[in-house]
């Protein structure tokens, strides 16, 4: 079997035990908190794709990797700041 089809199995199935494990061991602050970040990772890319797509055409190239998503999704709007002082002036 190939590792996507076996990946794509086993982690909704991991998450899965990890909800009904954390309703009894009072693990929702943890799993609330990851599902928090992994929404901003989701939203910083889709932010990033926009800017990418807004500012190519004055010939500035945005690059979308996984430093800009984490820096984004991390810091917030500061990080929105950061990747476009490093984009203009770098």
């Amino acid at each position: 079997m190939p590792w996507i089809v076996i990946v794509s199995i086993g982690v909704p199935v991991a998450l899965l035990f990890l909800y009904i494990v954390g309703k009894h061991i009072k693990l929702g602050k943890v799993l609330e908190g990851f599902s928090v970040f992994w929404f901003r990772f989701a939203f910083a890319f889709l932010l990033l794709f926009i800017i990418h797509l807004a500012v190519g055409y004055s010939g500035y190239n945005v690059p979308i990797n996984l430093f800009s998503v984490t820096t984004i999704a991390v810091l917030g709007i500061p990080g929105v700041l950061g990747i476009t002082f490093l984009i203009y002036f770098l």
